[in-house]
């Protein structure tokens, strides 16, 4: 089974009996446990005893930052060093802004404090840590401030945690019920400010996330004790959902990264090598790029102006959803986002409330949506309601609807150009996968706005985030910074680190009852010239160390460098991080059962309705996605329905069913 939270709809999808079975149930952003727990009740009832595991992925943690829901976090730094939140970086969002503020940290200047100690930059202890005056400072902030989680960011400690690891010990002894979160576990490399932030961050999350995935597995240990609890993390794989305070943290992104890792493998399927993912739900489109079957991953993201220095399934993301709200500006025009209805209104034509007008309403004033087949036909809608809000425009209903579509579609069109061309690579050249409850309705217009020529809608788009957790692989990513010169040494130095981090993961993993033969590794050097202020990550070929030296790693880099950059330089080059991705591969029978395509098809359901397309009335033909048999061809104008999302065929265009089920959409070659 898995599920994923999203900030609209909680999507569930699993195997039962060889049938890929799915349910769609409101999200409860006031406690996410409950929206996912009822979606389990709803999906097997009260016994979940015959499910075999869980994999879980959601927006909570992200949210939580968005919109500052976390808890009282308070920092501990080294003396001195007490502002690193508040001072940040000099780097400006818009150079051009004359009046550029800085994010609020999370952590405020008064719940911050600092521990009489330092290390130098060789990780040599030159003043020791002060225990008494330690314990004092400690006493008193939570005394006056009552925090919630304790951040630990020293300086220098990603060299020698001894220090931060002696705070915990004495801690656990003063304040036992005082959660310290050490940026030596978090992130141990160097950059005091985005080790610090992050730090701050998993402390920020540590309760709120604490609590919601401890609820799950209270009540999987009551109703399903055999199953095992799996978490997704941004970078991609998924690792048990219990045990490390820092949970939160990797669990940002998680539910856009478990969609692009679903790309991935049904691209290998289809035979697609180079994808742009475009993964649109209720609230925001999620785009990602996939280059020789690989999806891209940064070594730090930000989440809210605030970095986050994990590694992390590269996703660029845009106001841009299904609840989208329309308004006119103080200057008469219209606009789209990035206020959006979120699950509670939702759009006016939900009936719950909402009275200003979203993307959904405007698809169901064009006839693209049925109110009458909305999830399949399990939520009817109210027609009434979104022309109503509509109006509220200036213009007539169908008028304000398509301009709200227009707008939509540019703004996705700029997060694709964002991922592909202004990073160099023809967006022309990408097949587009569209997925998520709204992207099969937008992507063959995105696709048509960018000269993009094949669309692929995969099976069960709707719930395609939720698929991606159960063909994810089990994964670790570790990173530990080791300053050196690439010279003669360098090579045994970087294979004795990369053997010291693998005993780590293989130690890690056998607690999570996995076999050291199970595990596949990758390696990689975060390396940069002599004098640069930023790395570039490149992959190693271990092997190869031993006989081709440190030339070989020169060489490595000089070529990462010219295809990035477009030159090279004679300077000095050095290896600032190592990245060890430690994994068990997932088994490729759930996907193959995932992917099947509608068995017993009889004939296609087809019918026949009028629909408004860019101002023209015109018939439209309406399929049923599970009666199309593999091979058949549908001409656009058409639409495909199924219980989880809607795809749109537009005039000269087609979509014919892969034999995996999915739709493969073209434009029509005219004779």
């Amino acid at each position: 089974m898995a599920v994923e939270v999203g900030g609209t709809f909680t999507d569930l999808i699993w195997i039962e009996d060889g049938q890929v079975r799915s349910r769609k149930v409101p999200s409860t952003p006031e406690d996410p446990s409950e929206g996912v727990i009822s979606g389990l009740q709803a999906a097997l009832g009260q016994d979940l005893s015959r499910m075999s595991e869980l994999c879980h992925g959601s927006t909570v943690a992200t949210n939580a930052i968005i919109e500052r829901r976390g808890c009282r976090a308070a920092l501990v730094t080294t003396r001195g060093f007490r502002d690193v939140l508040e001072l940040q970086r000099q780097l400006r969002a818009n150079v051009y802004a004359i009046a550029c503020g800085k994010p609020e940290p999370l952590v405020p200047l008064r719940r911050s404090i600092e521990a009489p100690e330092r290390l130098d930059a060789h990780g040599a202890v030159i003043e020791p840590l002060d225990e008494t005056s330690l314990i004092a400072a400690v006493d008193d902030l939570v005394a006056r401030e009552a925090p919630e989680a304790l951040a630990v960011c020293l300086l220098h400690s990603y060299l020698d945690p001894q220090h931060e690891l002696r705070i915990r010990a004495l801690l656990a002894e003063r304040h036992p019920d005082l959660p310290v979160i050490l940026s030596s576990d978090v992130l141990p490399t160097f950059r005091e400010y985005e080790r610090a932030s992050t730090t701050a961050m998993a402390a920020y999350l540590a309760p709120l996330v604490g609590r919601y995935i401890g609820r799950l597995e209270r009540h999987m240990a009551e109703h399903a004790p055999q199953s095992d609890l799996f978490v997704m993390q941004s970078s991609g794989g998924v690792l048990p959902g219990g045990g490390a305070l820092d949970r939160g943290v990797h669990m940002l992104n998680s539910g856009p990264a478990a969609g692009v890792i679903g790309a991935v493998r049904v691209a290998a399927i289809v035979g697609d090598a180079d994808v742009i993912t475009l993964d649109i739900g209720g609230t925001s489109s999620d785009i990602a790029l996939i280059r020789s079957g690989t999806a891209g991953v940064t070594a730090e993201t930000e989440v809210n102006g605030l970095p986050v220095g994990l590694p992390s399934t590269d996703i660029a993301n845009i106001g841009a959803g299904g609840g989208s709200l329309g308004h006119i500006d103080r200057g008469g025009m219209l606009r789209v986002g990035p206020r959006s209805a979120g699950a509670r209104p939702g759009p006016a034509c939900y009936g719950h409330g909402g009275t200003d007008p979203a993307i959904t309403d405007a698809l169901v004033q064009l006839g693209w949506i049925r109110p009458d087949r909305f999830l399949g036909g399990k939520m009817a809608l109210h027609p009434d309601r979104a022309a109503e809000a509509l109006g509220k425009l200036g213009a007539s209903a169908s008028d304000a609807a398509q301009a709200m579509v227009d707008i939509a579609i540019a703004h996705i069109g700029q997060g694709i150009r964002l991922v592909s061309v202004q990073r160099g690579h023809d967006a022309k050249s990408f097949a587009l996968y569209g997925y998520g409850g709204m992207g099969p309705m937008m992507s063959a217009l995105a696709a048509e706005d960018l000269k993009i020529k094949r669309v692929v809608i995969p099976p069960h788009p709707g719930l395609f985030s939720a698929l991606g957790l159960l063909v994810s692989d089990l994964k670790r990513i570790y990173r530990e910074t080791n300053l050196m010169k690439v010279d003669a040494d360098a090579p045994a130095r970087v294979a004795a680190s990369f053997e010291r981090m693998r005993e780590r993961a293989v130690e890690e993993f056998t607690r999570l009852g996995r076999h050291r033969d199970e595990l596949v590794f990758d390696h990689a050097l975060e390396m940069r010239y002599s004098g640069q202020g930023f790395e570039l990550l490149t992959e190693i070929d271990l092997d190869r160390l031993p006989a081709q030296g440190h030339d070989y790693l020169e060489r490595l880099f000089h070529d990462t460098h010219i295809a990035r950059y477009g030159s090279a330089s004679r300077e000095p080059v050095e290896i600032v991080t190592l990245r060890l991705v430690a994994q068990i591969p997932a088994d490729g029978h759930t996907l193959r059962e995932l992917t099947r395509g509608p068995l017993g098809v009889a004939a296609p359901e087809l019918e026949e309705a009028a629909v408004t397309f860019r101002g023209t009335r015109m018939q439209c033909r309406f399929a049923w996605r599970d009666s199309l048999p593999k091979g058949h061809v549908l001409r656009g104008p058409a639409i495909v329905e199924e219980p989880t999302a809607t795809t749109l065929v537009p005039p000269g265009w087609q979509a014919a069913v892969h034999e995996t089920g999915s739709l493969i959409l073209e434009k029509e070659v005219r004779a």
